[in-house]
């Protein structure tokens, strides 16, 4: 709203000026009929005047003021105020010499011109002619006055006026129509008319007493009737009488008085108006310097914000774009090139917050791929870290990336302690294994890159302990490159010592059916003593008492086996 009612004002400023320089030009280029003739006139012209200066001192403040506030705004780093400045500048430089040698050739043309019109050959010819003309005149009179003095001193008109009738006037009237050239006389007695030759009628009925004052004095009296001026000359005759004569003048004598008598009064009131018309013309020069140089400094601006308002909208859009608001678009108008440059820097972020929609996109789907890998990921060191199997995996370069404790409680590395997975990670497998178990490993891992996978039974010892491992070392390869190998260890020894109790078991039951084969005889054998012993005759008993101790020996002993195995 204030850049806008700034414009309006400066508008206003410069059609207001533009107006009044053209009723100045109108009048004093084109010599349209305005002269101060009037005290009103000359009043109007001061406050033209005026009116000039207050303009060219509201000029020259915008004019300042604009210089001021671009100063001001290359003091501060203003973005775009350097250009302003210097496209002012070359503004003012390039139009500076032309409207300073324009303002002193019309400075000059000005004062020459004053000068000629007031010049002293120009007053004394104005002079001279003025008092040509009044001499012209006061000839004239003096011929209508002698003309009457004449008609006066007769006889017919000393008895005339003496009351013997005025008939004997009116015929010396008549015979001096050659000497009046045209004009009339009139006799005139107690302020009435009672002759008259040529005289017109209408005015005889004003009173001529009353018109005819001043004819006594040096100052010519002119009457003017039917576009015919008369200059008027009397001599009295008697107390109350008066011969009145009027000599025509020429019509372009009297057209030519009465333009040397207007130009005279026209020539004194400029004149003496001269210093008011000197000092207008110069505030009018100065006002049309100061329009000319604001006229530049304005159309510079102008111009150079056309290129700066874009460029710092399209700084201000940079900024904002840097702090992530890829939304902020450039509203600000432009044309041409610059209006090319703020659409495409539109269309760049237009593009850039597309491309930022799209990568978010991509983000969150990565960020989802990456937690299910996470998970996943999660999931499998769970299952490692569960799983009794040793588990090492190697890169390329085979170094370690990860074990799980399940190795950790297998093995117990040399210089680390148990549990510590952190402190194997980037070692190589000689910071783990003794060199007798590198050199059985190092084989398998070139076989894996051959075939796949391998597997051996390795006997490791640590810590002034044996055990059986079974190794399985598996190349992971992909696109023909060589990522890895996961070694994996399975701890034998339960394995060993329970074949060793099922072979045990065996061996046993084999016994066990070997000795459970002859018992069943022998118990059989010794059942069919015992039931014959029972069927014997007492004769018999030291005999009887013998067969019976063995067969329960026999039978004792067999259930005894029977229990053992």
């Amino acid at each position: 709203m204030e850049s806008t009612s700034r414009k309006k004002i400066i508008v206003s400023l410069l059609a207001g000026t533009l107006f009044l320089f053209g009723i100045l030009l109108s009048l004093s280029s084109f010599d349209l009929p305005f002269q101060p003739g009037t005290n009103q006139e000359l009043l109007f012209f001061a406050a033209l005047a005026a009116l000039i200066f207050v303009l060219f001192v509201a000029l020259t403040f915008v004019l300042g003021r604009n210089l001021l506030k671009l100063f001001a705004e290359r003091r501060l780093g203003v973005l775009g105020s350097k250009f302003r400045t210097r496209l002012v500048v070359a503004g003012l430089l390039l139009s500076f010499l032309p409207v300073l040698m324009m303002f002193w050739f019309a400075y000059g043309l000005m004062n020459r011109s004053i000068d000629k019109w007031f010049s002293r050959p120009v007053e004394e010819v104005r002079g001279d002619t003025s008092a040509m003309a009044s001499l012209l005149s006061k000839y004239a009179a003096q011929n209508a006055r002698v003309e009457a003095e004449s008609i006066a001193v007769t006889p017919e008109t000393q008895r005339a006026f003496s009351g013997h009738g005025f008939a004997p006037v009116l015929d010396e009237f008549r015979r001096r129509q050659a000497t009046l050239q045209g004009g009339f006389a009139v006799a005139i007695k107690k302020g009435n008319a009672e002759a008259s030759f040529g005289a017109p009628a209408s005015w005889l009925f004003l009173k001529p007493r009353i018109q005819l004052q001043g004819l006594d004095s040096d100052t010519p009296v002119h009457l003017n009737w039917e576009q015919t001026d008369y200059i008027l000359g009397a001599a009295p005759v008697g107390k109350d009488g008066l011969i009145l004569v009027g000599m025509p003048l020429p019509r372009k004598f009297s057209d030519t008085v009465r333009q040397l008598e207007a130009s005279q009064q026209r020539y004194l009131e400029l004149s003496r108006g001269r210093r008011l018309v000197r000092r207008t013309y110069m505030g009018l020069l100065l006002l049309l310097t100061v329009m000319v140089l604001f006229a530049t400094t304005w159309l510079a601006l102008f111009l150079s914000k056309l290129v700066t308002r874009p460029v710092a909208a399209l700084a201000e859009a940079t900024q904002e774009i840097s702090r992530g608001r890829l939304d902020y678009r450039v509203e600000v108008s432009a044309a041409d090139e610059m209006g090319d440059l703020v659409r495409s820097f539109n269309r760049m972020a237009e593009e850039l917050e597309s491309n930022r929609q799209q990568i978010e996109a991509s983000s969150r789907d990565l960020s989802a791929a990456n937690i299910a890998l996470e998970q996943r990921r999660r999931h499998i060191e769970t299952i490692l870290e569960s799983i009794p199997t040793g588990v090492l995996s190697l890169d390329a370069r085979r170094q370690i990336t990860h074990v799980n404790h399940a190795f950790l409680r297998m093995f117990t590395p040399s210089g680390t302690e148990s549990g510590s997975a952190d402190s194997l990670i980037g070692t190589g497998l000689g910071d783990v294994f003794s060199p007798e178990i590198v050199e059985d490993i190092e084989p398998l891992l070139r076989r894996a890159e051959r075939m796949g996978s391998t597997t051996t039974q390795l006997e490791v010892a640590l810590q002034h302990t044996q055990f059986s491992v079974a190794l399985t070392v598996a190349s992971l390869q992909h696109g023909g490159r060589e990522l890895g190998y996961v070694l994996v260890f399975e701890d034998l020894s339960d394995l060993l010592k329970a074949q060793k109790q099922a072979a045990w078991r065996e061996v046993a039951r084999r016994v066990a059916h070997e000795i459970k084969n002859p018992l069943t005889p022998i118990a059989l054998s010794a059942e069919r003593i015992q039931r014959h012993l029972e069927r014997a005759t007492p004769q018999e008993g030291a005999s009887f008492r013998i067969l019976n101790a063995c067969a329960e020996t026999i039978s004792t002993a067999v259930e005894n086996l029977r229990t053992l195995v």
